[in-house]
């Protein structure tokens, strides 16, 4: 048990999921043909933060003078939503009816895709604090709490994530969509296949899980090393440093010990490559982070996993 409290004591706080919101407001309003258009992720914003990507002033003074340093951070988040969204919309398309998002700060998926919302079901899974918070924004900006969202409060001194999702009205026996973005990094690998142990012992087999993980140090390009230095130095003095990180065969290993199967792993040069070619205005994807598609097979399967369309 005590790895699981681990895993949410070290999720990020309602500061770090404002800061991500952020960033997908800002690459709205400042790029003229964002890559991942999130229209209501400025309704999720504390007023500082409102403030900062409104006026040109304050966004160059936070954004490129105090931040500039992390830009490719920014791409990664942007990236990796757009990744994930993109997955997941092929998974609707196949028939998924259930999105997990672990960590789910101030997502608004419920927000932009009302069209979806007599045939997804979304739970929103993250600590009872930054949950009140959402929920307060979210009947703020839309007036009503969306029909399909699900809030899933976890806190595991006291819950587990498969019995909270069960709870909740998740189906175990319909096939899901799990999302888990900026999160298992900052966990010890105890930690990792705890939560991954919740999510198969819920989840039908079929379901899909994406995430996003820091690549092992060895395998960064030396010219690399000083950037990765400096954000993880950062990140250490926020009060979340960061504790595992991976080859993509050790991660394979990982979560095949969890009934998970590869779909495929994309690397920062295949991010850049789908999402970036032609683009002067965007940094490229720091080394250091890669994407990750597995698919939870059922006890007896073999051979290579299921893949979306």
């Amino acid at each position: 048990m005590s790895s699981s409290k681990e895993s949410f004591r070290r999720r990020p706080k309602s500061t770090t999921a404002t800061l991500v919101a952020g960033i997908r407001a800002h690459h709205l309003r400042w790029n003229e043909s964002p890559i991942f258009a999130d229209a209501r992720a400025f309704d999720m914003l504390s007023l500082f933060w409102r403030l900062t990507i409104q006026n040109r002033l304050l966004n160059w003074l936070v954004v490129h003078k105090l931040l500039g340093a992390f830009h490719p951070i920014h791409t990664e988040n942007i990236l990796r939503i757009r990744y994930t969204e993109d997955r997941l919309q092929e998974a609707i398309r196949a028939g998924i009816s259930q999105y997990v998002i672990l960590g789910a700060g101030f997502d608004t998926f419920s927000l932009r895709h009302k069209e979806l919302a007599e045939r997804v079901r979304v739970f929103e899974v993250d600590h009872p604090a930054t949950q009140r918070i959402k929920r307060q924004r979210v009947l703020a900006a839309n007036g009503t709490i969306p029909p399909n969202l699900t809030f899933v409060p976890v806190d595991f001194e006291t819950d587990r994530l498969n019995e909270a999702l069960a709870r909740s009205g998740f189906d175990p026996q319909a096939p899901a969509f799990f999302s888990w973005l900026g999160v298992i990094y900052y966990l010890t690998p105890e930690a990792i296949r705890s939560t991954l142990a919740h999510i198969a012992a819920v989840a039908a087999p079929g379901s899909y899980l994406v995430l996003d993980y820091k690549i092992a140090r060895r395998l960064v390009p030396e010219e690399s090393i000083p950037f990765t230095d400096k954000m993880e130095r950062l990140v250490a003095r926020l009060g979340e440093p960061m504790l595992s990180e991976f080859t993509p065969q050790e991660l394979n290993d990982e979560m095949s010990g969890s009934g998970f199967m590869e779909i495929e792993t994309v690397p920062p040069a295949e991010q850049a490559r789908r999402y970036l070619q032609g683009r002067s205005d965007i940094v490229e994807p720091p080394p250091n982070f890669y994407f990750a598609l597995f698919s939870l097979k059922s006890p007896s399967a073999e051979g290579s996993a299921s893949r979306l369309p």
